[in-house]
């Protein structure tokens, strides 16, 4: 047998759909078996029903089946109203062409068959050659059709994850331009920030060198000068060359904190012991200001662990910006607490104005101040709170601020339990 151009239905190449077969139903079996047979042997995938229902069940099954070869007159429901029915709001994806089989083409028969958008009418009796042309046809146009619906359907997805793709884009963007503006503001407050530092770190230390300079310049000439004037002379450049090393002090330990270094052996000192000898060394400073110091004694003893220089400096820092807060006449409260885990809570306690709206969220920030201004109120460079919170996070403990009842600050700084206790 030669091959007919319905071979290529048979065959299937690599990646293609699977060839779609023909569906013949008739009332009647010869006809069936003589159409099944017949396309089969030109190549067709065939196979027959002799019912409608037979026909639905089929056609529902097998998405393969794309041409449906009907009688038009059978018992019960008759082939147009069987096409009608198949082919109403049916997908493109599963198209399906129905031809039609008739003894007699009437002209009611020819508009039902128009009306149901069947693909073709066929008049008996039969030829096979013109069957099998009608059916190579109607192969071919479902073919077309599922393929233009495969095509509509993958242009669809891609449109789709495009859009979801331009969405996505104009987020990032919206998100990015976003993020823009908000490093222009930052970059413009940093600006502003950084004219304010300079001013503030020049004059700061600058003052404590206008003594130093001054005096000791006096103090150089050839003039005789009474002794208690060169103890007084001695004693404002002393307080000012403490005041200029203990701002570079404080600069370079937050510097060596931060890169993980500048943390001392730990030792070991008994809590009111440290807490008395900072407390000394602030008492000058308090008296210049008209502010009283006090040590409450707590109830436990307590043991401080670790760098003690560091925690001195802390310590001190606190006090002189408690002093500062303070009017005249106030009193600034250190003192301790023993946690039940054994860490030490120090306390240092003033009855100034308390923290600026905003600020406590930024302490630790070197150079910070509430007022940046040199007319500000409060002198020092902000490098305090900087130094305290890094000495506290070294120690594996915390400083923690918060208001005062009454008015003021109290300042807390919560240290871990000494590792290695030891007898005061």
């Amino acid at each position: 047998m030669n091959p007919s151009p319905a071979d290529s239905t048979a065959r299937t190449a690599p990646g293609t759909p699977p060839p779609l077969s023909v569906l013949v139903l008739d009332d009647e079996r010869p006809i069936v078996e003589l159409l099944v047979r017949g396309l089969s042997q030109r190549g067709f995938l065939v196979h027959g029903v002799h019912d409608t229902a037979a026909a639905k069940v089929a056609i529902d099954a097998d998405p393969g089946i794309g041409v449906l070869l009907s009688d038009v007159r059978m018992p019960g429901q008759t082939g147009l109203a069987l096409a009608e029915e198949l082919l109403r709001d049916r997908e493109e994806a599963r198209a399906l062409e129905v031809v039609l089989l008739t003894g007699g083409a009437t002209a009611d028969v020819a508009l039902g068959a128009l009306r149901a958008r069947t693909f073709d009418l066929v008049q008996k009796p039969l030829r096979l050659a013109e069957v099998a042309a009608v059916v190579e046809r109607a192969l071919a146009s479902c073919r077309q059709r599922r393929a233009r619906a495969l095509r509509d359907a993958e242009v669809d997805l891609r449109i789709g994850t495009a859009e979801a793709e331009r969405a996505r884009l104009v987020d990032r963007l919206s998100a990015s331009s976003a993020r823009l503006d908000d490093v222009r503001s930052a970059l413009a407050a940093s600006q502003r920030m950084r004219s304010d530092l300079l001013a503030v770190i020049s004059h700061e230390m600058r003052t404590p060198l206008i003594p130093i300079l001054g005096f000791s310049e006096i103090l150089a000439g050839d003039m005789a000068l009474p002794a208690a004037e060169v103890r007084d002379y001695g004693r404002l450049i002393h307080s000012g060359a403490r005041r200029l090393l203990s701002l570079i002090e404080a600069a370079l330990d937050i510097v060596a904190l931060e890169h993980g270094r500048g943390l001392g052996a730990g030792l070991q000192e008994p809590v009111p012991r440290l807490l008395t000898r900072v407390l000394a060394a602030q008492e000058p400073e308090a008296a210049a200001q008209g502010v009283r110091l006090e040590l409450a004694h707590g109830e436990s003893q307590g043991l401080l662990n670790g760098d003690l220089r560091l925690l001195a400096a802390a310590l001190s820092h606190l006090l002189d910006n408690a002093i500062k807060a303070s009017p005249q006449g106030a009193t600034v409260l250190l003192g301790w607490s023993v946690r039940p885990d054994q860490g030490i809570d120090i306390l240092v306690r003033d009855h100034g104005a308390g923290l600026p709206d905003g600020l406590e969220s930024q302490i630790g920030t070197p150079f910070l101040q509430a007022d940046m201004s040199l007319t500000r109120n409060w002198p020092g460079a902000g490098l305090g709170l900087a130094l305290v919170t890094r000495v506290a996070a070294a120690h594996g403990g915390r400083l923690h601020l918060r208001a005062a009842d009454g008015g003021g600050t109290e300042a807390c700084l919560e240290l871990p339990a000494a590792r290695h206790p030891a007898a005061a």
